[in-house]
């Protein structure tokens, strides 16, 4: 059996920058959404007292809710391009694309990830290892 291809460390840890980066952003994002649904049919859900409030947390729902979509889905894409560059099996994709949808989830999710990636560069071969086991060998 052929030894795997090296990875390009610094490329996962390009594309990792980016995915937490995304993971924070979504994280936030997620809960704001919820707070607002919150606000919207919980606190100021139904009739009665509230009724033009609720009409204002509709409109920032509707308002919201696609900025969350749009972010939800740079995040899925940025969580694929890792796993490319970290060439991982599909439950590990699965699993990146799950920590987006939970609230919290993902703040959790991008530090077990950090560590994942951390862990299979250092156990992996890298280009980086060759490139630099050649300037060795010509030194």
């Amino acid at each position: 059996m052929p030894a795997p291809r090296p990875l390009d460390e610094v490329a996962a840890r390009t594309s990792f920058a980016r995915f937490r980066v995304a993971s924070i952003v979504e994280g936030i994002a997620l809960l704001v959404l919820v707070a607002i649904m919150i606000m919207r049919y919980v606190v100021f859900g139904g009739e009665g007292l509230f009724t033009s409030t609720s009409d204002t947390w509709t409109q920032i729902s509707k308002a919201w809710s696609p900025i969350h979509g749009l972010i939800y889905m740079v995040y899925v894409v940025l969580g694929f391009d890792l796993w490319m560059k970290m060439r991982w099996g599909l439950p590990r994709m699965l699993l990146l694309m799950f920590f987006g949808v939970i609230p919290v989830l993902s703040f959790f999710g991008e530090r077990w990830t950090h560590q994942k990636v951390e862990s299979d560069l250092a156990r992996r071969p890298t280009l980086q290892d060759e490139a630099h086991a050649g300037g060795e060998a010509r030194g």
